[in-house]
C-alpha cells in the first residue's frame, strides 16, 4: 500500500515538471550581452575587492558589469534575446543561440529557448 503511493507521489512529480511546449509569438528582438556582463562583472569585483576592500568590490563589480556588455555590443558579438508573449499573455525574455526569428514569427517555447512550431513538430513527432 505504501509502495504504490509512493509510485504515484513520484509519477506526479514527474509528470508536474515536464517540459510541456506552450505556443507563443515574438513581439521584440533585443541584443543579449549577458554574458560580456558576467565575465567583466566578476573580473572587475575580483580587482575591485583586492584594491578597494569590499567597497571597492561592489563599484568594481558594477563598473565591470557595464562595461563588459558593452564591449561585447561593440564588437558585435552579442547574442540574440527575445521578448515572447504566450498564449495566455505572459511576457517572457528569452535567449536563442541556435535560431533567429522575426517580430510576429510564431514560436514553441521548449525548456528555456523558443524554437520554430515547425521544428517543435518536427521534434515531436520523433
Amino acid at each position: 500500500m505504501l509502495g504504490k503511493r509512493i509510485k504515484a507521489i513520484g509519477v506526479v512529480v514527474v509528470l508536474s515538471h515536464a517540459s510541456v511546449p506552450q505556443a507563443a509569438e515574438v513581439i521584440a528582438h533585443r541584443a543579449d550581452n549577458l554574458s560580456g556582463q558576467m565575465i567583466g562583472g566578476g573580473t572587475a569585483v575580483l580587482l575591485g575587492g583586492a584594491a578597494g576592500g569590499p567597497i571597492g568590490a561592489i563599484v568594481g563589480g558594477i563598473l565591470g558589469a557595464w562595461l563588459g556588455g558593452e564591449v561585447q555590443q561593440v564588437t558585435g558579438a552579442s547574442g540574440d534575446a527575445y521578448l515572447v508573449k504566450t498564449d495566455d499573455g505572459e511576457v517572457l525574455r528569452l535567449r536563442s543561440p541556435n535560431h533567429q526569428f522575426e517580430v510576429g514569427d510564431a514560436v514553441s517555447i521548449q525548456g528555456i529557448r523558443p524554437v520554430p512550431v515547425a521544428h517543435a513538430a518536427a521534434i515531436k513527432s520523433d
